[in-house]
């Protein structure tokens, strides 16, 4: 304090609250005390954004008639497969890494 001089005044400030601060109940209650002007406002779908959107194809599947579902096969093709993978004496993890295939571009 013997750097101020008579003519210098030292001005002590608050520091700024942050974000989250502001939004408090106690902030906003404050605020209107003091007479300042507080601005209200909801969000609208916040947790809905989404960046890719399938509306468009909608209207395309609306006009569709058929009937679109997969064949199932009989559950003796799953038998028959399972009884040659045991007979090779094979996991299941092995046939599907022997099976697996990649395309090649």
């Amino acid at each position: 304090m013997a750097e101020v001089g008579w003519d210098e005044v030292t001005y002590l400030t608050k520091r700024t609250p942050k974000a989250g601060e502001m939004r408090s109940q106690q902030a906003v209650q404050a605020a209107r005390r003091d007479g300042k002007t507080v601005d209200t406002s909801k969000k609208f779908s916040a947790g809905q954004n989404k960046q890719h959107l399938s509306s468009k194809d909608t209207a395309k599947l609306d006009r569709e008639t058929e009937e679109l579902h997969h064949e199932r096969v009989s559950l003796d093709v799953g038998k028959i497969i399972q009884k040659g993978r045991v007979d090779k004496k094979m996991s299941q993890k092995d046939l599907a890494t022997v099976v697996y295939e990649t395309l090649d571009a």
